[in-house]
């Protein structure tokens, strides 16, 4: 999974469907058209990352997603626009973690959603 994905995030044009999503439980509650579980949900698209009330168009990549990254964006939500990046370490084959490099405190682990 982490070469295919971190290929789709690197830019290669690939169609949005549920197996191209990593989520945490309520971001994949959302991909699978499922009630969200909470408002804390958070999704990584091959493109972008969405969130309860936001969206971010991944912009840049640094590292390796098979070791550990940093991703990029350019984010708009709720009227504002701003730049945010996140850091992403695999954990094992089939999770991750990432978080906002400005709060690593705020952890989110993500699996594939299909």
């Amino acid at each position: 999974m982490r070469s295919t994905f971190g290929l789709a995030v690197m830019g290669l044009p690939i169609a949005a469907h549920a197996y191209d999503a990593i989520g945490n439980e309520s971001g994949c509650d959302r991909v699978m058209g499922r009630e969200e579980s909470s408002d804390n949900l958070f999704i990584l698209w091959p493109a972008m990352i969405e969130r309860w009330e936001s969206n971010c168009t991944i912009v840049g990549l640094e590292g390796d997603l098979d070791t550990g990254s940093v991703i990029h964006t350019s984010c708009e939500g709720e009227g504002s626009t701003w730049s945010q990046s996140y850091g992403m370490t695999p954990v094992d084959d089939d999770l991750y973690t990432i978080w906002p490099v400005e709060a690593p405190e705020q952890i989110f682990e993500l699996r594939q959603c299909a």
